[in-house]
């Protein structure tokens, strides 16, 4: 079926994607051999991984006969076909939508599905209808929570569930930066799956805002250890699902933290001016808690972009923002290693500033009260800082290098793998260092 471009959410597409990409990981499925196995082309599979059918048709949406070979291939039980089903139901009523506005602009949207009409009292219109709010059907529930009971006969929430899923949050905020994604994961999508499947059904208004957010913030978490465990687009999947949450809860803390993975995936895109505009634009609106974290991250996306001044400016800015965060309830915990530890990155970035770089870097370290990514990038400000002043010294340069390696060795962390692989680069002049020698065999094994 094919709409053509438009501006319209797909969120059912977006779950498709994910579901599909965590089915493949737990699989440990290559294209190659799904394509042995399904009889389907490679080409037409991993189009079907991104949203579309192949040859240039992005706005195809993925066929049926392709729906079907993955699920069996996957060994999905249906799930994934169920998943196909929303995203085509998703793209029919785009189209039909269309219809509509072009033909009856005064109709206001298509009218609601016979035998799901529900008092205007008992469900306000929020953004939660991108989420398939109507038509739900079975195969879907499925798909999300693995036959889970009805959780909503009398449009309550069943409390276990709800509860499990705030443990589950829990546990991802506690680990997020500490412990290895692959055991990150799987629970909070479970957790996730649970809450947006509440959500598909007919809920008392009172409960809408508790369950946005936590169905927002998971989908944060998941972004954040998407991206550290090197998959770019799951992340980018999930920082869209929750921003459309953040703007329907109207949640501050929320929106600030999806503006931050959002500045820092672009940075990461090696976009650092889209970066800063990010952050900086995002800053306006937040909360003061989460204004001194904003600026944090343009400064270091500005300096990265070469604008010196402005990230000199976003600096102070953090800087002044500070006893706002300690007071009051920031999106993500700010405090003395996460300034010291922005001050050295930005530093790192900024042509003179080496020293500074070396000195913050090694204060945040200290700081940090366990192993944790920043502890990790911290480590390689430093290295950075040794590195780019006037008189470099490689030796200490890759000493912090393999330090941040070994921070995240037993917490994997594609960022900071990265940022050490363009470090080792730079040291290429001085590869007779033993520590030189060292820090590329450790590189090469990541």
């Amino acid at each position: 079926m094919h709409t053509g471009p438009g501006p319209e959410p797909r969120p059912a597409l977006d779950q498709f994607i994910a579901h599909l990409a965590a089915l493949r990981k737990r699989r440990n499925a290559t294209w190659t051999g799904l394509e042995q196995r399904t009889g389907v082309a490679r080409q037409a599979l991993s189009a079907a991984a991104r949203g579309h059918q192949p040859g240039g048709r992005e706005w195809l949406i993925p066929s049926d006969t392709v729906a079907i070979a993955l699920d069996q291939g996957l060994r999905a039980d249906g799930t994934l076909f169920g998943l196909w089903v929303q995203v085509r139901r998703e793209d029919e009523e785009i189209r039909l939508a269309r219809i509509a506005a072009k033909a009856f602009p005064g109709m206001g949207g298509l009218p609601p599905l016979l035998g799901r009409t529900v008092e205007a009292r008992e469900v306000r219109p929020t953004d939660r209808r991108l989420f398939g709010v109507e038509g739900l059907s079975a195969a879907a529930v499925l798909a999300f929570a693995d036959g889970v009971d009805d959780q909503l006969r009398t449009h309550h929430p069943k409390i276990t569930d709800v509860a499990g899923a705030e443990t589950a949050l829990a546990d991802l905020e506690r680990d997020r930066d500490a412990a290895d994604p692959a055991d990150l994961f799987p629970p909070a999508y479970d957790a996730w799956v649970t809450v947006e499947t509440i959500l598909s059904k007919r809920v008392h208004p009172k409960y809408i805002p508790k369950l946005t957010s936590l169905a927002g913030t998971l989908a944060a978490g998941l972004s954040t250890v998407a991206s550290f465990a090197d998959n770019d687009s799951i992340g980018r999947v999930f920082a869209g699902i929750a921003e459309v949450h953040a703007n329907a809860a109207g949640e501050p803390a929320l929106l600030a933290r999806v503006a931050g993975i959002q500045s820092w995936q672009a940075l990461e895109a090696n976009l650092p001016l889209n970066a800063a505009d990010i952050a900086a634009q995002a800053r306006l609106r937040a909360d003061p808690a989460d204004r001194a974290r904003l600026a944090a991250y343009e400064a270091e996306a500005a300096a990265v972009a070469g604008l010196y001044g402005r990230a000199e400016n976003a600096i102070t800015t953090m800087r002044e923002g500070r006893s706002a965060s300690i007071a009051g309830r920031p999106a993500i915990p700010w405090g003395t290693a996460n300034e010291d530890l922005f001050v050295a990155l930005t530093a790192a970035q900024t042509p003179g500033r080496a020293t500074v770089a070396v000195i913050h870097g090694t204060r945040a370290v200290e700081a940090f009260e366990r192993p944790c990514q920043g502890m990790a990038l911290a480590h390689l400000a430093t290295a950075a800082g040794h590195l780019r002043g006037d008189r470099p010294t490689p030796d200490n340069a890759a000493a912090a290098a393999i330090a941040a390696l070994d921070v995240v060795r037993h917490a994997p962390n594609a960022e900071v793998h990265g940022r050490a692989r363009r470090l080792a680069s730079e040291l290429s002049a001085w590869e007779s260092e033993p520590l030189v020698r060292e820090l590329n065999a450790r590189v090469a094994t990541v």
